[in-house]
C-alpha cells in the first residue's frame, strides 16, 4: 500500500484515530477524520485541520471520492460510511493494518534495525510483555509499551519514558515518537540507548508489522462491534496478517488459532501451561516450583513467594518461549523467572498502612479474576484466621468496558458469604445492593476505607478495574 495521492477516511479519532489521521497525512495521504463517538474537543479538531490540513467531521459524510476507509476493528459495521464501503466496494483497512504500514515508514525503527514484539489476547498480556522484557534487556535494549506505562529496560532495570497512552494500535505510533524524544534528550549521557527490541502490548489483534507476535490465549472470549462479531475473530490478525520470515506464538490449546493456515515463511511455535496438549515449550507448577521443558531437555526453578504464581503460569511461559526464539539463554530466563516477584496490580501481596494487601486492581480485570482472587485469598486466610475485606468495582472513567454492575451483583450472591467485609468502588456499582456494603468513589478512597475497617489479622483484597 502506498499513499500517492489517495483519499483517505480515519474513522474513530477516540481510539487512536488521531494520530493515525497525523501520520498518514504526513506519508502523503488526503486525510478526512471522523470522530464517530462525539468526544474530541474543538481545539484538538481545529488543530487537526490548521496543521495537517486534515478535513474533520463529527457526523458521517459521503464515502464517494475516497479511495480507503480506516476503521478499528470494534466499530458498529452498521456505521453509515462502513455500510457505504462496502456497497460500493470501497477499500476497508483496520486501524492495526494501517498502523503496520506506518511503522514500516519510520525512520526511528527502520534506521536501527531494531525487532518488534507485538502480543495480544484475552488475558496475560500486560505480564507477558513484562517478564519478556526482563529476559530480553539482560543481553538487550528493549521499550517496553503496556497499560503499565512505556519504559525503557536495560539489565533488568526499567525506566519510565511515558505513562497514560492505552494499547490501541495507534497509540504505538506515539510511543515510538514518545521514544524518539527519550533518545534524544538522554543521548549524550546514554551513548549507547538506541533500542534493539519494541515490545507492544496491543489490543484486539496485531498490526502486521511484528517479527515476533504473541497470542496469550483467545478464553473468555466476548462481543465487539456492537455484539456483530467475536474479539477471538479480531485477534486472529496477529496470525492473518504476519508478515514473511516473521514468527508467531500461540498458545497450543486455542484450536482457532493453531489451526490457522499461514504463509508458509511464517513460523509458529506452541506453548502450553496445561496437560491438554503438548507443546513446542511446556510450563508446569509444583508448588512454587516452575518446571519448563521443551524437546529433549526440562528445567526446575524455585520461584520467589509473595505472589499467586498461578496467576501467572501462561504469561511465564509465553515469555519464555518468545524469548528462546529471541536467542536468550537458559540461564538468563532461569534467573528471571527466579527473581520474579509479581507485578502491581496483578496477584501480588504487599502492605498498605501496615495491612496485608492482595492487589489484583488493573485494566484487565474481569469478574472471573475476581473469583480467582477470592480463592487465592481464602487460602492465605486459612492460616491467619482473619478476615476479608474486599474492595470491588471500577474507576470507569478510565477503562472503557468497565466491570458491570450485574457481573458484580452475580458474584455477591454466589461468593458473599466469603467476604467479611465489602467496599463497593465506582458510580455503577451504587445500583449494587448489598448489606452493610460499604461505598467509595475511586480505589484509593476504596483502600483507604478497607484499612480503616480491617484488623491486623485481616487481609485487604483490592479488584478494581482501572488503568494501571
Amino acid at each position: 500500500m502506498t499513499a500517492g495521492q489517495k483519499n483517505a477516511a480515519v474513522l474513530d479519532l477516540t481510539h487512536g484515530g488521531i494520530i493515525i489521521a497525523q501520520k498518514m497525512a504526513q506519508l502523503g495521504y488526503n486525510v478526512s477524520a471522523i470522530d464517530v463517538y462525539n468526544t474530541v474537543d474543538p481545539a484538538t479538531l481545529a488543530d487537526l485541520q490548521n496543521n495537517f490540513d486534515i478535513k474533520t467531521s463529527k457526523s458521517p459524510i459521503p464515502v464517494d471520492e475516497f479511495d480507503i476507509i480506516v476503521a478499528p476493528v470494534h466499530l458498529d459495521p452498521n456505521y453509515e460510511m462502513l455500510q457505504q464501503a462496502r456497497d460500493m466496494g470501497k477499500e476497508i483497512v483496520t486501524h492495526h493494518k494501517i498502523v503496520g504500514e506506518i511503522l514500516s515508514h519510520d525512520k526511528t525503527i527502520v534506521s536501527t534495525g531494531a525487532k518488534i514484539i507485538e502480543i495480544t489476547g484475552t488475558k496475560a498480556k500486560t505480564s507477558t510483555a513484562s517478564i519478556l522484557a526482563d529476559m530480553l534487556s539482560r543481553k538487550m535494549n528493549v521499550v517496553l509499551h503496556t497499560t503499565r506505562g512505556l519504559e525503557y529496560w536495560e539489565n533488568g532495570t526499567p525506566s519510565l519514558i511515558y505513562q497514560g497512552l492505552s494499547i490501541a494500535p495507534g497509540s504505538i505510533l506515539h510511543a515510538v515518537d514518545k521514544t524518539a524524544s527519550y533518545i534524544s534528550s538522554n543521548s549524550k549521557s546514554k551513548p549507547n540507548i538506541v533500542p534493539d527490541v519494541y515490545i507492544f502490548e496491543v489490543s484486539i489483534g496485531g498490526t502486521g508489522y511484528a517479527d515476533i507476535g504473541i497470542l496469550t490465549t483467545l478464553t473468555q472470549d466476548y462481543r465487539i462491534a456492537n455484539n456483530t462479531a467475536w474479539a477471538s475473530d479480531a485477534k486472529m490478525q496477529m496470525l492473518d496478517n504476519a508478515k514473511p520470515g516473521s514468527t508467531v506464538v500461540i498458545n497450543c490449546t486455542d484450536d482457532a488459532a493453531t489451526g490457522r493456515t499461514l504463509d508458509d515463511s511464517v513460523k509458529t511455535v506452541t506453548f502450553s501451561d496445561s496437560n491438554d496438549c503438548n507443546a513446542d515449550v511446556n510450563l508446569a507448577l509444583d508448588e512454587y516450583a516452575i518446571i519448563i521443558n521443551s524437546g529433549n531437555w526440562m528445567s526446575v526453578i524455585n520461584a520467589q513467594h509473595g505472589y499467586d504464581i498461578g496467576s501467572y503460569t501462561t504469561a511465564m511461559v509465553a515469555a519464555v518461549t518468545a524469548a528462546l526464539e529471541m536467542g536468550i539463554e537458559l540461564d538468563i530466563i532461569r534467573d528471571t523467572l527466579a527473581h520474579f516477584g509479581g507485578l502491581s496490580g496483578r496477584m501480588r501481596e504487599q502492605v498498605f498502612e501496615g495491612k496485608t494487601l492482595i492487589d489484583n486492581s488493573n485494566s484487565g480485570m474481569n469478574i472471573i479474576s475476581v473469583e480467582k482472587s477470592l480463592v487465592y485469598a481464602s487460602t492465605l486466610q486459612i492460616k491467619k484466621k482473619g478476615r476479608i475485606i474486599m474492595v470491588l468495582g471500577e474507576e470507569a472513567a478510565q477503562v472503557c468496558e468497565g466491570l458491570p454492575p450485574e457481573d458484580v451483583s452475580g458474584f455477591l450472591l454466589q461468593q458473599g458469604k466469603n467476604i467479611d467485609e465489602l467496599v463497593l468502588v465506582g458510580e455503577r456499582m451504587h445500583a449494587v445492593k448489598y448489606e452493610n456494603a460499604h461505598y467509595a468513589d475511586s480505589l484509593t478512597q476504596g483502600l483507604t476505607v478497607a484499612s480503616g475497617i480491617a484488623g491486623a489479622n485481616d487481609l485487604i483484597l483490592s479488584c478494581v478495574k482501572c488503568f494501571r
